[in-house]
């Protein structure tokens, strides 16, 4: 499989940076379609299509993590470690993946194999088997047709492309031999430079206790100075010091990194969920709007012409809608539309964003 870069198909730079997320975070993998007309672009047209579309709506760019035409080209848009904006509420925990398809075309023989082979991929990376899903199983849409929906649910399979018959790993390298995947392996599987599985395992676990702001890329297999610092910053956060909080996992490390992460104390500050400002309302201004802008544009939301600003204008009242058809909870006792976020509805909207 080979993926094409943004930079080989003509990508803009990203209008604004989309959020890294972390391998680890990632559990299904969702497909699309282009909607109810016929693709006739080709090549890299399908991407540059799509672009133009999505940064019309707002966006930083492709939405989908990933985009296939009819020849099998695999285009990067969010790629594996940047948060999509193709389904609401699965943008962190799902890998979006267009199949450049509409109305009633069919896929070719070479499109399943591709988006097959990128599934197969993504579970290679993330070391579990991803939940196989349509946009639909997401959120009310037709998408992908029932064509590839149908795909979907038969298990997605491909002529053509022989399936991967190992189960996925949480990585691998020199001295993984024997390891069972879980206990300690040993003070040797930590040295710097040296590759080894259990430097992935640590890596998702220390993302997974709040530690991912130190990983610019995925965890990987290589023990690194980013590893070690993250290491660190967790063993600190025990209340040791010295040789304790050195950066090289032992077994007293290792074993409360394999615990559920408490809540709380190791989430960074800037990603802790804020109150709603009360003066923020539909046609008011207030600077806490650019900030709710944001976050319905990150959370798929979007799009909203003209953002960000400070006035909660026509486009964001729109967007909060959309937010409650999602969400017809959190809408307004009585109300068919809702343009007003809430304070229930502004916590919801920040945890959909991945606001921890």
């Amino acid at each position: 499989m080979n993926v094409i870069s943004r930079s080989s198909w003509g990508a803009k730079p990203w209008n604004g940076t989309p959020s890294y997320v972390a391998l680890s975070q990632r559990t299904e993998f969702f497909i699309h379609y282009d909607g109810a007309t016929p693709i006739n672009y080709t090549g890299v047209q399908v991407p540059q299509a799509i672009e133009r579309t999505h940064i019309n709506q707002g966006w930083a760019g492709v939405g989908y993590n990933f985009v296939v035409d009819q020849a099998g080209n695999v285009y990067e848009g969010r790629g594996w470690t940047k948060q999509g904006a193709h389904c609401p509420g699965h943008n962190v925990s799902g890998i979006g993946v267009q199949i450049a398809i509409g109305g009633s075309q069919e896929p070719s023989d070479k499109a399943l194999a591709a988006a097959r082979a990128l599934y197969d991929e993504a579970c290679r990376k993330t070391g579990r088997t991803l939940a196989k899903k349509g946009h639909r199983d997401g959120i009310a849409t037709a998408c992908p047709g029932a064509k590839l929906y149908t795909w979907v649910l038969d298990g997605m399979p491909a002529d053509g492309y022989d399936t991967p018959t190992t189960p996925p790993s949480s990585g691998g390298g020199s001295g993984s031999s024997g390891w069972n995947g879980k206990s300690f392996p040993g003070a040797s599987a930590f040295k710097l430079g040296q590759s080894h599985a259990a430097v992935t395992v640590l890596g998702q676990r220390l993302v997974a206790h709040g530690y991912g702001r130190f990983y610019k890329e995925g965890p990987g297999p290589r023990f690194t100075e980013v590893d070690k610092d993250a290491t660190q910053a967790f063993q600190k956060a025990q209340g040791w010091t010295g040789t304790d909080a050195d950066g090289y996992p032992g077994t007293e490390t290792w074993k409360r990194l394999m615990t559920a992460p408490a809540k709380g104390p190791s989430t960074p500050p800037k990603s802790q969920i804020v109150a709603l400002n009360g003066a923020v309302k539909p046609g008011a201004t207030h600077a806490q709007v650019k900030e709710l802008q944001q976050l319905l544009v990150k959370a798929g939301y979007g799009p909203i012409p003209g953002a960000y600003t400070t006035l909660y204008g026509a486009g964001t009242q729109k967007a909060v809608a959309r937010f409650h058809t999602k969400n017809p909870h959190l809408k307004g006792a009585g109300l068919s539309y809702d343009p007003a976020i809430g304070k229930k509805g502004f916590v919801e909207l920040q945890k959909e964003a991945d606001r921890k």
